[in-house]
């Protein structure tokens, strides 16, 4: 977040608490204006101060952000990723295919089983 924004936050929550405790404490218009206007000094100049103290003490020069180093890595969790996809997909294939030969073994079985009860059948009815 940009320091601006924390000095706009600061100001703001100032204005108002400042409004609040001079509308809770005095009756004249000219002082409850006056009371808003410090208060709100108050918090633009602690804000302002916490920042620069945060800005003195770290330094950000050393944190810079090494995009192609970033990139390179991110790249190759990428190629590593679709590899282990590519295996995962071609093992569910594999899957699929032993399950589709067992139904497919199952079929054949109950089909020579009824053609052989057909058979039975016939073999009986010629008998009669």
């Amino acid at each position: 977040m940009k320091f601006n924004n924390y000095l706009s936050f600061a100001i703001v929550n100032g204005f108002f608490f400042g409004l609040i405790l001079a509308i809770l404490k005095f009756d004249s218009p000219e002082m409850i204006v006056i009371w808003t206007g410090l208060v709100t000094l108050g918090f633009y100049l602690l804000i302002t101060l916490a920042m620069s103290f945060y800005l003195m003490f770290f330094n950000f020069g050393s944190k810079r952000l090494h995009k192609e180093y970033h990139d390179k890595t991110l790249g190759y969790f990428i190629k590593e990723f679709e590899k282990r996809e590519n295996i995962v997909n071609r093992v569910r294939e594999f899957i699929h295919t032993v399950k589709m030969n067992e139904v497919e073994e199952e079929a054949l079985q109950e089909d020579a089983e009824s053609i052989n009860r057909e058979r039975e059948a016939e073999e009986e009815a010629a008998r009669e």
